[in-house]
């Protein structure tokens, strides 16, 4: 896996930048990737090339680029996968290497961590990532556990391509308008 590069900008910058919600936008100058919509009622992330910087919820600037590779038990789905990487422009790149981070996916629900029923797992911030086909939105699922390398959950009532925030929502349900 490439080495992870962490820029650490000076205590002023970082306070700055430092967000005072998790519902904040997660890019700086707040601006998150548009969704664009392929067929009638999906949405997927539109592919517009921005920086790699991405600040975390604590403020930090980050440089960073990961790695992933798709498990032959996502047969089928590997678009969708790409698609939910692609939403964080610039940060994950498909790879063949051993060492880039594995993403196989389920027919279940399973146990994650501490989680007992979750369709979406990144162990490790990025060792592992595996995916349930059990979900409304599979890209949208993909987006939102690639996202976990870099935020926590916000405080988000359901997960939608709204915002980087709204991504990042623990709860895996459509949003209502």
């Amino acid at each position: 896996m490439r080495a992870q590069i962490l820029s650490v900008v000076g205590a002023t910058l970082a306070s700055a930048l430092a967000f005072s919600s998790p519902t904040a936008a997660l890019t700086p100058g707040n601006e998150a990737p548009q969704a664009s919509s392929t067929s009638p009622g999906v949405q997927t992330p539109a592919k517009a090339a921005t920086s790699t910087a991405a600040t975390s919820l604590d403020g930090i600037l980050t440089t960073a680029t990961y790695t992933y590779r798709i498990g032959s038990s996502c047969k089928g789905y590997e678009d969708e996968i790409r698609d939910g990487a692609a939403y964080w422009t610039g940060m994950f790149d498909e790879s063949t290497d051993s060492s880039a981070t594995p993403v196989n996916c389920r027919t279940d629900i399973f146990v994650c961590g501490q989680t007992k029923r979750a369709n979406g797992c990144n162990e490790g911030k990025g060792q592992r990532i595996t995916l349930s086909t059990k979900t409304f939105d599979f890209a949208l699922l993909a987006a939102h556990e690639f996202g976990h390398n870099m935020y926590k959950h916000s405080d988000h009532d359901c997960r939608s391509w709204d915002s980087d925030a709204a991504v990042m929502a623990p709860i895996d349900k459509e949003c209502s308008n």
